[in-house]
């Protein structure tokens, strides 16, 4: 049978229970200091119920380290001495609040690394910097060879901060760059500067409202940006041209403040215009001058815009033709010019239109021209003032040769066969006015009608030919006796100055019924007076 090993041996195991109760007496005796891996801080801070360093504590170790058995936490009884930091941790704008918390406490807060160590070493631990207003991503790379620490800015506490800091740290990089942007912007880094670089070197100036263009991206921020010690000051930089160049307007005010309607960013000489926006454009010679030649001693206002008001000295007309120069010029030249004749009334047409202007204003003469036919034409007349003055009322402009005339707006209008009969069939001689309008003037009686009828042609004969003509005068007779139908032959055969009744009666009947009263069988009317048998008085 083999003997137990020492250690569980009865003696070997009653040593081991001695030695733990010696070494538990002796940890409740030190108050655990047995366990302690260095020593507490000593320099004092705030005194807190009487304390003012941990290394006021180092007697008791359970002030701080709670047993196991109590399910509390360390974190629990820092902020139970630490209660204005417990306060913080109910307020997200705090430093602890929102970030910090019983269970992360010692991430930053460290102890037993001796009487003279710092209690804060937030190197382990990635502080949201961003949430109080500045971040630390500008501020991540190496200056000066060495890593940013907080205490490169938090020079005094953690808890506050110097702006003075930025300009130690900048200085000793660059220290001309440095000093100019505080002199020019002020030492307020903060009012501008949110660790992002937002107007740093990644700052693009065209993104905003007013992108630098020409000389203004040549020129140093504070030359715009004078003064403007806060965010908003920059922000407010006035964008209007005028605002920073007030001064060096040459205009004296007079063409407003719109200055980059001629100017351009690059230079003030560089200046171009559109001039239609003035309402007045530039066409052809107009657009050929110098600004100068129209704008002396550099009047750009109140410049006349009529013709007439820079070319009155050239109008050879001598102001017969008012100042509506551009009623016949063009801005050409003097010699391209047109006229609308139409415009005064008195339209060029026909062989009008092909005539040289001289030709009817005569040395020059513009204004004052007659407009009738005759007052020009007098000489042209071959009907020696017979017709008036109206030769419009025949002629047209194209000719003298072209014209006709609206008879029927005469007191003689041309109806049937008037119609188709040559003008100088009626107007002999050439001579028109004074041509008779009655019929027997230009158609002598027939030798048939023997006068018995008179000059009144037309009370049987129509203008569409001279027969057959009816008659509708007065008559002995009715016009349909004896069945003649209007016929005036079977009456009248050989002249309408005689008549025979033995066209119809016969004569030998006749003589035989009235040999015994009458003697002359001739004058049948003197007797039957209306055509009616029995009105001579027989029987």
């Amino acid at each position: 049978m083999k003997r137990p090993l020492g250690c569980l041996t009865g003696s070997g195991l009653l040593a081991g229970i001695l030695t733990a109760l010696v070494v538990t007496a002796a940890a409740i005796a030190s108050s655990n200091r047995i366990f302690s891996p260095g020593p507490l801080r000593q320099t004092p801070g705030v005194r807190i119920g009487g304390i003012e360093s941990h290394a006021d504590l180092s007697a008791d170790c359970a002030a701080c380290h709670p047993p196991f058995w109590t399910g509390r936490r360390m974190g629990d009884l820092c902020l139970g001495c630490h209660q204005e930091v417990a306060a913080e941790l109910e307020d997200p704008a705090q430093l602890h609040g929102g970030i910090a918390g019983p269970e992360n406490c010692t991430i930053c807060h460290l102890e037993h690394r001796g009487p003279t160590a710092a209690l804060t070493d937030v190197g382990r631990f990635e502080f949201p910097h961003e949430r109080f207003g500045f971040s630390l991503y500008a501020h991540q790379e190496e200056l000066s060879h060495s890593p940013v620490g907080c205490r490169d800015c938090h020079t005094e506490s953690l808890r506050s901060f110097q702006v003075r800091a930025c300009a130690e740290c900048h200085f000793t990089l660059d220290l001309a760059a440095s000093g100019e942007h505080m002199l020019a912007f002020g030492p307020g880094c903060l009012e501008c500067h949110d660790g992002q670089d937002s107007y740093g070197s990644d700052w693009d100036h065209n993104a905003t409202a007013f992108p630098l263009l020409g000389a203004h991206n040549r020129i140093q921020c504070s030359r715009c940006h004078l003064g403007a010690h806060t965010l908003t000051a920059l922000q407010s930089t006035p964008l209007r041209c005028v605002d920073c160049h007030r001064l060096d307007n040459p205009h004296s005010n007079l063409l407003g403040d719109d200055c980059g309607a001629c100017h351009n960013p690059e230079t003030w000489e560089d200046a171009t215009l559109d001039h239609r926006l003035t309402g007045f454009a530039l066409e052809e010679s107009h657009a050929e001058l110098e600004c100068l030649d129209c704008h002396e001693n550099r009047q750009w206002v109140g410049i006349p815009q009529a013709c007439f008001g820079c070319h009155s000295d050239e109008d050879e007309h001598q102001g017969r033709f008012g100042q509506k120069c551009g009623f016949c010029h063009r801005p050409t030249s003097w010699s391209d010019w047109t006229f609308d004749h139409a415009v005064i009334g008195f339209t060029l047409e026909g062989s009008h239109a092909q005539v040289a202007c001289e030709g009817c204003h005569t040395n020059r003469r513009w204004a004052g021209t007659p407009r009738d036919c005759f007052s020009c034409h007098a000489d042209d007349d071959f009907h020696s003032g017979g017709f008036g003055t109206d030769c419009g009322a025949c002629h047209r402009p194209t000719s003298w040769a072209d014209w006709t005339f609206n008879h029927n707006r005469s007191s003689f209008p041309l109806t049937g066969a008037h119609a188709s009969v040559a003008c100088v069939s009626c107007h002999t001689g050439g001579g028109f006015r004074g041509t008779p309008s009655a019929c027997a003037a230009c158609h002598s009686e027939p030798a048939v009608h023997a006068g018995l009828f008179g000059t009144n042609c037309a009370a049987c004969h129509s203008t569409s030919a001279w027969m057959p003509a009816s008659y509708n005068g007065p008559h002995t007779f009715p016009m349909n006796h004896g069945g003649a139908g209007g016929n005036c032959r079977t009456c009248h055969p050989g002249s309408y100055g005689s008549y025979t009744c033995y066209a119809c009666h016969d004569q030998g009947e006749i003589t035989n019924k009235h040999s015994e009263r009458f003697s002359d069988f001739s004058n049948c009317v003197a007797c039957h007076a209306s055509g009616q048998e029995g009105d001579g008085g027989e029987d």
